[in-house]
């Protein structure tokens, strides 16, 4: 075969070019069959019946399809996959339990639904032979040495580099990602922190690792809750909450920290360091405001697509930091405020349009600090119990299971 090059004339499984393939065969089928694709995420399809008020809304990944669908929309669902069924086979396993390896549990009666990654968790603890670590209350300590990471803290020598060198340290850190990616923002802090350092391993980075992956042994029955009842009509269907650190990081950064909730369910989290380093505590929160206005506009759009409920009112957004909601609100720049980018202007915009509004809170009770600092328990707890549901409601599907 040498000095030929071959033409591939189908996509086989497990090649690069079979999920793009794929998904353009899925799209041309679910068109054919009434789906719209969603502008705003490309792995939805709309379906919508207007005599009757039905509509279906498919979710689509690589070969699984997540229908969610109101009363009049289940005749959209049976037409959609019957006619889907003329061109590839389609099995039907009723009410999603599993996907991605996170468990989906409901309780429809109550309307709570929760999302958990105990699997994972245990799968890890397996995969690095780490079962027998001592459980830890939080996932990184508030106070003393092991607060903070500097270069000082890197190995010196050869011997010290080699002692290190059986630790996995980005393997461990890939797997927790994905359990912050999806069920776990208690953990998108400690992990984006560890992440920072992977390229430079420390035996101060090794412990900080194995607190995070003792914290995760001590809960991983924890999942994201879901509770119909936190939903209240009156503040409208979406919030947002931001916070930020100045200058608590390495290399002078600053943190800033997201949360973003619809019908009062988080579903959306951030934890991350500035661009840039700032100059100002406002500048610092100044910058998450615009990551979270960003974030707003695509979650206003995307359900003003879906008309699930009306996005009329603006979305109101939490911050602690007056100066930060003065400048966003209108007030002048001044000497110390001047060089804000052309972001800045266009986060301004979208409060001076009512697409969103700026409202202060306490930083005592800003969910939000959770994901900028490391926090003392009594602190932690209480942000996390707000963030992703108490711990009557966490064990609720635990004492059902037993029955």
């Amino acid at each position: 075969m040498d000095g030929k090059v071959l033409k591939l004339a189908k996509a086989l499984y497990g090649t690069k070019q079979a999920a793009h393939e794929w998904q353009a065969y899925l799209r041309s089928k679910l068109v054919a069959i009434g789906g719209v694709p969603c502008i705003k995420d490309e792995c939805v399809y709309i379906f919508r019946d207007e005599s009757t008020g039905g509509w279906m809304y498919l979710s689509t990944h690589v070969d699984d399809l997540f229908p969610l669908y109101n009363l009049q929309g289940r005749k959209l669902r049976d037409k959609a996959l019957a006619q889907l069924q003329a061109h590839v086979t389609v099995e039907e396993r009723g009410d999603v339990a599993w996907a991605l390896s996170t468990k989906i549990e409901r309780d429809a009666q109550r309307g709570v639904l929760k999302i958990s990654q105990e699997e994972d968790v245990n799968s890890l603890l397996r995969e690095f032979g780490l079962q027998s670590i001592a459980p830890a209350p939080t996932p990184m300590v508030d106070k003393g040495a092991d607060a903070n990471m500097s270069e000082d803290d890197l190995p010196k020598t050869e011997d010290e580099k080699q002692a290190l060198s059986g630790f996995q340290f980005r393997n461990i850190i890939g797997k927790i990602w994905w359990l912050a990616l999806v069920s776990r923002p208690d953990v998108a802090h400690a992990v984006h922190r560890c992440a920072c350092w992977q390229n430079k391993p420390s035996e101060k980075l090794k412990r900080w690792i194995l607190r995070l992956v003792a914290y995760l042994k001590a809960t991983k029955h924890i999942g994201l809750v879901f509770e119909r009842s936190k939903y209240d009509e009156r503040s409208g269907p979406l919030m947002g909450m931001s916070d930020a650190s100045f200058a608590g990081e390495e290399q002078s950064k600053s943190r800033y920290a997201n949360l973003f909730y619809c019908a009062g369910a988080l579903v959306h989290w951030a934890s991350a360091k500035t661009s840039r380093i700032v100059s100002s505590t406002t500048e610092a929160e100044v910058h998450g405001l615009i990551h979270l206005g960003k974030e707003n506009i695509w979650e206003r759009e995307f359900h003003s697509v879906l008309r699930y409920f009306p996005v009329v009112p603006p979305t109101v957004v939490y911050q602690d930091n007056t100066a930060a909601i003065a400048l966003s609100t209108g007030a002048p720049k001044h000497k110390r405020s001047k060089h804000f980018g052309i972001e800045f202007d266009m986060f301004k915009e979208y409060v001076q349009t009512g697409e969103m509004k700026i409202v202060h809170m306490s930083t005592d009770d800003l969910t939000a600090d959770l994901l900028t600092k490391p926090l003392a328990v009594e602190k932690f707890f209480k942000f996390r119990e707000e963030m992703m549901g108490n711990e009557r409601v966490q064990s609720h599907f635990l004492r059902r299971n037993k029955k």
